[in-house]
This record gives structure tokens, sequence and C-alpha cells, in this order.
């Protein structure tokens, strides 16, 4: 366990220190690593770091997880359980404005959430947003796994270490209809007994 805390800590300290991205480092608060348990079962990898972890000073996917305490409490009940991380550890600006992160970026980060993915050694990365899923099946999958046009939540992507399963935002499901809401809770509360949540 202390190995892996040690690689972590020594991944985030590159991660605060990467000049990669110009226009992200011109425009950063800080950037903001990923953290968790060493060894989760769980990883969760949203798009990029959000404005308020970057604020706060804490990790990436605080904000995130308090989010989700609405559609999945059991994940944010288990944040000592789970890695939290983002594609892109800054917060993405243009001209001061938050916007996507451009795909320059996302290969600039990836080398980082690929070594967090290797210490950690999650059994299942639930990827948040479509976006984010596209991206991380695209680096894992020599031959994508997925037609063109297929909605990919909650859908079960094997890859020979772990298992990918996308999920919804909290914005998007916030926009659903009640009964899709309460449907796709349901869906979730299931998928969290399935990876022991």
């Amino acid at each position: 366990m202390e190995d892996a805390v040690e690689q972590l800590d020594n991944l985030a300290r590159s991660v605060g220190e990467c000049t990669r991205c110009a226009e992200l480092v011109a425009s950063r608060l800080r950037a903001v690593p990923g953290g968790g348990h060493p060894h989760c079962s769980v990883m969760v990898v949203s798009l990029a770091t959000d404005p308020k972890d970057e604020e706060d000073g804490g990790l990436a996917g605080e904000t995130l997880l308090a989010d989700f305490a609405e559609f999945m409490p059991a994940l944010a009940e288990s944040r000592d359980q789970v890695y939290v991380t983002a594609l892109v550890k800054c917060v993405p600006r243009s001209d001061g404005a938050v916007r996507g992160p451009l795909p320059q970026e996302l290969d600039n980060c990836w080398p980082y959430l690929s070594k967090e993915l290797t210490i950690t050694t999650p059994h299942y990365v639930l990827t948040v947003g479509e976006e984010t899923t596209r991206y991380l099946l695209g680096k894992l999958f020599k031959d994508r796994p997925y037609e063109p046009g297929d909605s990919l939540e909650l859908k079960l992507f094997d890859n020979p270490a772990f298992k990918v399963v996308p999920v919804a935002t909290p914005d998007e499901l916030r926009r659903r209809d009640s009964k899709a809401r309460k449907d796709y809770m349901e869906r979730l509360r299931q998928l969290g007994q399935v990876m022991g949540l």
C-alpha cells in the first residue's frame, strides 16, 4: 500500500508541475491531481477538473461526487473506497472563460491518467459523460467497441485489466424527466451493488 501511495504522491507532484499546455498553465490557479484509495475497486473519471475543485484546493472529483450524491448515494458515501480523477487535470479556459478541453490537451494529460490506472488497479472505471467515455475507449481499445450512433450509458466494456462503465453526468440526469431519472437511479443503485459500493 505504501508503494502505491508514494507513487500517487509523486504523480500528483508531476501533475502540479506540468507545463505541457501553455494556455492552461497561463490561466489555471493550479493543476488538480486525482485522489482517493490507492488500491481502489472503482475509479471515477470526469472530463476535466471542476473550477470549484481548483479553487477549493481539494482533489479532483470532490464536486462531482457531491453532485452524484443525489443520483447514486452509494458512490458519494464510498469516497474513501474509490479514486476520482479527470482526463484533464487543469480547468480548460480561453480568455478567462471555462470551455471544453481541446484534443491536444486530452492527449497531453493522457499519460497521467494512464499512470493512475496502473497504480490504483481498479476493477471498474466509471466514465462520466459521453466525451469522457469515447476518449477513454479510444485509448483502451484498438478497434472501437461500439457503433458511431450507439448510446454508451451503463454498458459494460471489458478491458483486460478492468471494466469501463459509462454514466451520464449529474447535469444530464437533472435535465431528464422524473420517470427517466428514477429508472436511471435504480440502474445506478444496481450497478453500485455489482461494484461493491
